[in-house]
C-alpha cells in the first residue's frame, strides 16, 4: 500500500492535482475502520466519506476564491521557502511564461518547473528539475539570446546544480544536472554574448560572495570572491545581494546586504552575536565582471568589503547592548532603468520598524533617499513594511510587491527582539502578514498603490517574486511583472514535520 501510495503521489504531483490520501485518514484507525486490514467496514466507510466531501467542499471553494481573485495555483505541495531569494524565478519569452519554485514531500525538497502557454491559457505538467539538500536548495531561471531556459538549484553545504533546456522556450526536457562548486542563494544573469554569471556565498567559512562565469559551450570558471568579511567578523555571515543589467547589458549593477558577527560565547545562542553589523552596499562593472566601480566611478578592488564599497547604510549594536534591538537592516533588492539608474530598496527597523527606503545615486558621489514608511502608513494604516520585491519594465514603471505587518500587535518584539532581530518574531505569525502593490511611473517621486491579494486571517501570504530581467527575456508588454508568492509557513520545520504549501502565480 505504501509503495502504491508514493507511485500515485508522484504521478498526481507532476499534474498539479490536488491529494487526498484515504490511507492516511484510515490508518490510525486501522483496526476499527478497515475490514481486512485493506477494505473498508460501514464505519469505515462512512469516515472515508466524510473526508471525500470535505476535500470536495474545500477545493471548490479554494478554486472560486483562486478564480475571484486572478490567481493560478501552481503547486500545493510548496516548502517553507518556496519562492524567496532574489534569484528569479519567472521568466517570459515570446508566447510563454516558465516559472520555479521549490516543493517539499516526504522523501526531501524538490525543484519545480512549469510553463504557462499565453496563447491558449493552459499551463503544463509540473517538471522536477533536481533534489536539493534543504529548503535553501531553491531554483533561479534565466533566459539566453536564443530563447534557451537556464537553471542553477542552489547548494547550502553542498553543490550546485545547472541544467539547460533541450529546446529553445521549452520547460518540458532538460539536459543532465551538472554539479559544481558549493554556493549558497545564486543569483544567475545571462550575458549579451549569452555568457551566464552566478554570485551566492560561499560555502567554507561563510569567507564572502563567489562570482562564477560560463561561457557559451565551456564550463564554469570560478572568478573569485566579489565581496567578503574583515578579519574582525567571526563565524556565520550572509551576503545577500541582487544583480541587474543596465540597458543593452552593458552595465552589471550589484547591491549586497552584509549580515556579520562574532563567535558565541559559553552560554550564548548561536544568533546571539549573528548580525552584529548590517548594511547594505552597492558596485558596478562595465567589463562583465572584469572590474567594478562605485556609482561615481571609484574603483573598488575586489574582494570588497563594507569599508571599500559604495555604503549606502550601515548600523552597528554592540555585543553587550542585549536591551536594544540589532540594526534590522534588510536588503529588498535592485533594479535598473533604461537610463542606466539603479534603485536599492532595502528596509531599516531602527530606530523604529518598517524604515524602508528606495535610493538612487545623487550624483555627487552620495545617494538619494526616498522614504516609503509614511507613504504606506497613510494607504495601509497601522502596518509597516516587513519585506519587499522590486522590479522594472521595460518602460520605466518600477513595482514593489510588500509585506506588511501590524506595528502593534500582542505578541509583538520589535526591541529588543528576539535574539536581537527586530522582525524575527514574525516567523511565528504568518497569518498577520498580507501584500500590496506600490507602483512608480517617474523613478520614484511619486506612487500609486493597490492590493494583489485580498488579506485571509486564516492563510499567511509570504516571500513574493516577480519576474528579473535577467537575461533575454521580458515581463509581457503594458502590464506589471507577474508574480509568485505561496501562502501558508514560512518558518522552520519542527523536528517530524512537512510543511507544504499552496504556491500562486498572480498577473494583474
Amino acid at each position: 500500500m505504501v509503495a502504491y501510495n508514493a507511485a500515485a503521489l508522484e504521478a498526481v504531483i507532476s499534474r498539479g492535482v490536488a491529494v487526498n490520501d484515504l490511507y492516511e485518514v484510515a490508518k490510525p484507525q486501522a483496526d476499527a475502520l478497515l475490514s481486512d486490514g485493506v477494505h473498508p467496514n460501514a464505519e469505515g466507510s462512512r469516515v472515508l466519506a466524510n473526508a471525500v466531501a470535505a476535500a470536495i467542499r474545500d477545493q471548490l471553494a479554494e478554486s472560486a476564491y483562486v478564480t475571484k481573485t486572478g490567481r493560478t495555483l501552481i503547486s500545493n505541495i510548496g516548502s517553507e521557502r518556496a519562492t524567496q531569494g532574489n534569484g528569479n524565478k519567472i521568466v517570459t519569452v515570446g508566447d510563454k511564461t516558465h516559472v520555479v519554485w521549490q516543493d517539499s514531500v516526504e522523501e526531501g525538497y524538490f525543484a519545480r518547473a512549469r510553463t504557462l502557454d499565453r496563447n491558449s491559457g493552459e499551463w503544463s505538467a509540473v517538471q522536477t528539475l533536481g533534489k536539493g539538500r534543504d529548503n535553501h536548495a531553491r531554483p533561479t531561471i534565466t533566459a539566453d539570446s536564443k530563447g534557451f531556459l537556464h537553471v542553477i538549484i542552489g547548494g547550502h553545504h553542498d553543490s550546485l546544480q545547472y541544467r539547460r533546456s533541450i529546446r529553445p522556450n521549452d520547460s518540458s526536457e532538460w539536459t543532465p544536472i551538472q554539479t559544481f562548486a558549493k554556493t549558497t542563494y545564486p543569483i544567475l544573469l545571462s550575458g549579451p554574448d549569452d555568457t551566464l554569471y552566478i554570485t551566492g556565498r560561499h560555502d567554507q567559512g561563510w569567507a564572502g560572495m563567489d562570482f562564477y562565469a560560463k561561457p557559451p559551450g565551456g564550463d564554469w570558471e570560478y572568478r573569485g570572491l566579489l565581496v567578503t568579511k574583515q578579519e574582525r567578523f567571526k563565524y556565520y555571515a550572509a551576503y545577500h545581494n541582487a544583480m541587474a543589467w543596465g540597458p543593452k547589458k552593458k552595465t552589471l549593477h550589484m547591491s549586497v546586504g552584509f549580515f556579520l558577527g562574532d563567535a558565541k560565547r559559553e552560554g550564548e545562542h548561536n544568533r546571539d552575536p549573528q548580525g552584529l553589523v548590517q548594511a547594505v552596499g552597492y558596485m558596478r562593472s562595465d567589463d562583465s565582471g572584469q572590474s567594478w566601480t562605485k556609482a561615481d566611478g571609484t574603483q573598488i578592488e575586489t574582494p570588497a568589503t563594507t569599508d571599500t564599497l559604495d555604503l549606502i547604510d550601515y548600523g552597528e549594536r554592540s555585543r553587550d547592548a542585549t536591551d536594544k534591538p540589532k540594526p534590522g537592516i534588510q536588503h529588498c533588492g535592485l533594479t535598473v532603468d533604461q537610463q542606466n539608474r539603479p534603485y536599492v530598496v532595502y528596509i531599516r527597523h531602527t530606530p523604529q520598524p518598517g524604515g524602508i527606503n528606495m535610493v538612487t545615486p545623487d550624483g555627487k558621489g552620495g545617494w538619494a533617499k526616498r522614504p516609503l514608511r509614511e507613504e504606506i502608513a497613510e494607504r495601509w494604516p497601522g502596518l509597516v513594511a516587513v519585506n519587499c520585491n522590486v522590479s522594472i519594465t521595460r518602460n520605466d514603471v518600477i513595482s514593489l510587491v510588500l509585506t506588511l505587518a501590524p506595528l502593534e500587535h500582542p505578541r509583538a518584539n520589535w526591541s529588543p527582539g528576539i535574539h536581537g532581530r527586530p522582525e524575527f518574531w514574525l516567523r511565528d505569525e504568518p497569518n498577520i502578514q498580507r501584500l500590496v502593490w506600490l507602483e512608480s511611473r517617474d523613478g520614484g517621486r511619486t506612487f500609486s498603490s493597490s492590493g494583489v491579494i485580498p488579506h485571509r486571517p486564516d492563510r499567511g501570504t509570504l516571500l513574493p517574486t516577480m519576474e528579473r530581467l535577467t537575461g533575454f527575456h521580458s515581463p509581457p508588454a503594458g502590464k506589471p511583472p507577474p508574480l509568485l508568492y505561496f501562502e501558508g509557513l514560512s518558518r522552520y520545520r519542527k523536528p517530524g514535520e512537512l510543511i507544504q504549501n499552496d504556491v500562486f502565480f498572480v498577473e494583474r
